[in-house]
């Protein structure tokens, strides 16, 4: 560049301290800025897939429910067969943006080669399978390493905030997404649809070329290579030790493998069973990121200093639940059904997003720092197992008894081991919020006998 060199100057990608802290914060919200438009141009491209490959699978190809749950099946696999080595591994990166670089400018290959294909009219499932494979694995990686990339650019105070305004960004491309996907879909075609997710990674990746904080994490002395892969389990046992954090692995499991199942049925539901056409497909889908939205604004209201985040994540995931059963509820003449199917999504994503901040909240505060990576590694493998479970029984079950039949055997599930395990899990709840309490109250007792009267 052109810039006179300065001792005031913002960080560079190699190197360099700013003379001031008011430089330092500078450069953060401008890097945080441009990482919020990477990842709202990722999202938003991501929908155009997601919404493509089973317009793709059932219409084109003519899919069965059995196939479409082997897609989505795909796409959790690699989650849990990668997931504990990626967490292991994140540990030892040293340049996590550097990593998010090379993750998306992968992604952006896959995609555009798969949609090379449809354009020559060559896709076959199995095609579709390994794209959804391939961005599966992908995912794992880039998981593993968000939350050391996210700590370099917000520092450790600033991640509650900027995780919040990034999660706002995805929903609301969502919601964009899904408006346009559908109609871009039926009118231009699947090639299309990929190719401008393609294009999304490709943004994404010139936003985090454009940072200006040195992408440097501080060498961490460890073990070697091979013991810190036989430790990728550690944070298995976190959620081992404790009553609550074993429910709370219920109510996140559980629910995932219910939700699999229905996310795998939902496509064929609202195609064949209520015979949606393929353009308003996507717009059923709409209302999810207007609910994404309100659950992330209601969840900053509910989980402020002082709230009881584990409390809120417990009846958030019950009330989510509950709301799928709207989903096989939905029937009649399109006009009639397309809302209450979109309620049957959208409900459960409000809820899900209340939950997803206070799960996050309660987890940053109660794991330690030394496993904290492999803990949230654990938890994604988990619930990867439970998804890959999910989708195969939807798809194993829609085939034998019935699309609609096995959403009601799903949603019911679900709803059943959540509130089989409520009343305990909030004892428990109530057990540490307890001991937290009189912990603080033990440690600002000695500060007010020293204030002066």
């Amino acid at each position: 560049m052109d810039e006179p060199q300065s001792t005031s100057r913002p960080p560079g990608r190699h190197g360099g301290k700013p003379s001031a802290p008011g430089a330092e914060a500078g450069t953060r919200r401008r890097d945080l800025t441009l990482y919020w438009w990477g990842q709202t141009a990722s999202a938003f491209g991501s929908v155009f897939t997601a919404i493509a490959l089973p317009i793709v699978a059932v219409v084109h190809l003519g899919a069965s429910a059995m196939e479409v749950g082997l897609l989505s099946a795909a796409a959790t696999l690699p989650v849990l067969l990668l997931g504990l080595p990626a967490g292991a591994l994140a540990d030892r990166i040293t340049r996590p943006r550097r990593a998010l670089l090379a993750l998306d400018c992968v992604s952006a290959v896959t995609v555009a080669a798969v949609a090379l294909g449809l354009a020559h009219d060559i896709v076959t499932v199995v095609w579709l399978a390994c794209l959804s494979a391939a961005l599966g694995a992908i995912s794992t990686l880039t998981t593993a390493v968000y939350f050391l990339h996210l700590k370099q650019l917000a520092g450790a105070d600033g991640i509650g905030p900027a995780r919040a305004r990034l999660q706002a960004g995805q929903y609301g491309a969502s919601l964009l997404g899904r408006l346009l996907s559908g109609p871009a879909v039926a009118v231009l075609g699947g090639a299309s649809a990929l190719a401008l997710d393609a294009v999304s990674y490709l943004l994404s990746a010139v936003a985090l070329l454009s940072m200006r904080l040195p992408d440097r994490m501080p060498p961490r002395a460890g073990q070697p290579l091979v013991a810190t892969l036989r430790g990728a389990a550690d944070g298995l046992r976190f959620f081992t030790k404790d009553p609550f954090h074993r429910a709370l692995a219920v109510f996140i499991v559980v629910p995932t493998c219910t939700a699999a199942a229905m996310t795998a049925l939902t496509s064929p539901f609202l195609l064949r069973t209520l015979e949606l056409p393929a353009e308003a497909f996507g717009a059923v889908f709409a209302l999810s990121g207007v609910m994404g939205l309100g659950g992330s604004a209601v969840a900053a209201r509910l989980l402020r200093p002082g709230s009881d985040a584990r409390r809120v994540a417990l009846l958030t995931f019950t009330l989510a639940v509950a709301c799928t059963l709207l989903l096989p509820l939905s029937a009649g003449p399109p006009a009639l059904a397309a809302p209450s199917a979109a309620l049957g999504i959208g409900l459960p994503v409000f809820f899900g997003a209340i939950a997803n901040v206070a799960v996050t909240s309660v987890l940053v505060a109660d794991v330690p720092e030394a496993v904290l990576g492999r803990s949230m590694a654990a938890l994604q493998v988990c619930t990867a197992a439970a998804g890959i479970l999910g989708a195969l029984m939807g798809g194993a079950l829609g085939s034998r008894w019935g699309v609609r039949e096995a959403l009601w055997a799903m949603a019911l599930l679900g709803l059943a081991a959540v509130l089989a395990n409520l009343p305990r899990a909030l004892r428990t709840a109530r057990r540490l919020r307890e001991a937290a309490e009189g912990t603080a109250a033990v440690r600002e007792g000695p500060v007010e006998a020293e204030r002066p009267t």
